[in-house]
């Protein structure tokens, strides 16, 4: 019964609300931008901005609402050209999801896009593109930007 009650949003939610992951955006983004340090982009630094949406189809038709085939899965996205990380808050389950979709999408946000496509037209996909095994292993440094429920950095 304890393990129930201690995971409860599992079973009863379908998501952070957009509050919830926001609060811990503005906790860990600052942190990892200081650590990691602002993108050079052209030549300059250039932080990348942080937006929160429902839904990636909704985000790039348009339309509130839309919904389609990985709705439920998108958690982020970096977009070079807008320079910006966009979380999908519902599809975010805890804080640890939310701090290790940050920390990969920032290790795109330090990548050559142009070298990402080099290596999509060579054969790797989503997986087992360097710069993908790049952005899943920046996520693993998750725990030093979590706070557990008493408002502790973990030990």
């Amino acid at each position: 019964m304890k393990l129930l009650f201690e995971n409860w949003r599992e079973y009863l939610s379908e998501g952070m609300s957009e509050e919830e992951v926001q609060s811990i955006v503005n906790r860990v983004y600052p942190q990892i931008l200081k650590d990691r340090g602002i993108p050079i982009r052209e030549g300059k630094p250039s932080k990348p901005s942080i937006e929160l949406y429902t839904d990636i189809y909704a985000r790039y038709s348009d339309t509130p609402g839309m919904e389609g085939e990985v709705s439920g899965e998108a958690k982020a996205e970096f977009v070079d050209k807008d320079n910006t990380i966009y979380v999908y808050h519902p599809n975010m389950e805890n804080e640890e999801d939310v701090i290790r979709s940050l920390l990969h999408e920032f290790e795109h946000a330090h990548q050559d896009p142009k070298e990402y496509e080099k290596f999509r037209e060579a054969g790797f996909d989503g997986r087992n593109n360097p710069l993908e095994v790049k952005a899943f292993a920046a996520e693993e440094n998750w725990r030093k930007y979590s706070v557990d429920s008493a408002g502790e950095p973990p030990e």
